[in-house]
């Protein structure tokens, strides 16, 4: 299982989080996921998108949808 650190897009603290292959649409890159930063101060919801890698490609702030109409894992951070 693939663990990847990042940056919270809202509160910019480092995050860790795990992920896989099922975890994401595969059919289009980057592929979008949702992130749930589990700490008190920040407890918000990202969308972020991996390359085929599963490296972080961009980050937004809000939640986004689908544009293949699949649905979207939500994972929360490891910290």
């Amino acid at each position: 299982m693939p663990i990847r650190y990042n940056t919270c897009p809202h509160c910019d603290k480092r995050i860790i989080f795990k992920i896989e292959m099922e975890d994401i649409d595969s059919s289009l890159y980057p592929a979008p996921f949702y992130l749930v930063h589990k700490d008190k101060a920040c407890n918000k919801l990202s969308t972020l998108y991996v390359d085929s890698k599963l490296q972080v490609a961009y980050k937004e702030l809000e939640k986004k949808k689908s544009i293949t109409g699949s649905k979207i894992k939500t994972i929360e951070t490891l910290e």
